[in-house]
């Protein structure tokens, strides 16, 4: 019955994308790049296969060829796409079909053709997301705006690159909260939510800071008006725009916070707070509360929790 269910699933699913394959198209196929792209919109846009985590290359990806798609999305993972055959190549969607996933949430069978075979696939998204992919124009885009470029990182410590041939754990690189680094390369990473790797040199080393460039296959609850890549870096020097001593970037770089600095000082030091208060002028960390007078912090107070 299951089987049939599904059959039936996927026939309405190619069904409904012919009807609907005009207004879609209208939306997915402008010239100019389109940013945050809702996965309903994605017909016409081309994506590009992420590697995967070594413990998860020989799965390979949870998407299915059109004839094995109903036994596959039952579970039979013998039938997903191998890795070694799909890891970098692109594919253009071609239809994208709404279904109920339950809790009056909706999710979309993807139908795809891989561009250089023909080959004909479907993967179904969770929560609006697709793992393995990342719009191209991303990737495309990314190269374009960071690569040759300096940036300042949010971040005190990055992953060393993992260089073919290496019989070593790459080790971790540190880095200091808004100093300059280069990036000298871009490509795409292993993670869906983060699927970009700026590659940048920091002392002579080498090290990876994965980004999202749009929040196109990200989960839309995630989404806000600041592009994801804003959360791990500045392309200003943040000593111009958030202003302090030297000193004062002494103590974002050890992770400390006193009365004076800005929220967004703190926010460096710190990162987000667990939530915020009386309209953004009290932010909770743990047994801490930080109370702001206008965007200066004021006053630091002990917190239970319990208040």
């Amino acid at each position: 019955m299951k089987t049939i269910s599904l059959r039936i699933l996927l026939a309405l699913s190619l069904l409904l994308g012919f009807v609907n394959s005009s207004s879609v198209w209208a939306e997915g196929s402008s010239e100019a790049p389109m940013a945050n792209i809702k996965i309903e919109q994605w017909k016409g846009h081309s994506f590009t296969f992420l590697s995967l985590p070594a413990d998860q290359q020989s799965a390979g990806y949870d998407i299915f060829t059109e004839d094995h798609a109903t036994e596959g999305f039952q579970g039979d993972r013998s039938l997903r796409i191998p890795y070694a055959n799909h890891v970098g190549k692109q594919v253009t969607v071609t239809e994208v079909v709404p279904f109920e996933a339950g809790n009056n949430q909706k999710d979309y069978m993807v139908h795809m053709t891989v561009n250089n075979t023909g080959e004909r696939l479907i993967g179904r998204s969770l929560r609006g997301q697709l793992e393995g992919l990342v719009l191209t124009s991303d990737l495309e885009n990314a190269k374009k705006q960071f690569l040759g470029k300096t940036i300042y990182l949010k971040s005190r410590e990055l992953s060393g690159l993992y260089v073919l041939g290496m019989t070593t754990v790459p080790q971790a690189v540190p880095t200091t909260i808004g100093y300059p680094v280069k990036v000298v390369d871009v490509y795409a990473g292993n993670q869906s939510q983060e699927p970009i790797w700026l590659i940048i040199s920091v002392n002579e080393e080498k090290a990876v800071l994965p980004i999202g460039y749009s929040w196109t296959n990200m989960p839309i609850q995630s989404w806000t008006q600041n592009p994801p890549w804003q959360s791990a870096f500045f392309t200003e020097d943040p000593r111009n725009s958030l202003g302090g001593s030297y000193d004062l970037w002494n103590q974002i770089q050890t992770g400390n916070v006193e009365a004076g600095m800005n929220k967004g000082q703190v926010d460096l030091s710190w990162g987000k707070p667990i939530r915020t208060e009386e309209n953004d002028l009290v932010w909770i960390y743990g047994t801490k509360k930080l109370i702001f007078d206008g965007d200066v912090l004021s006053s630091i107070e002990d917190f239970s929790g319990s208040e």
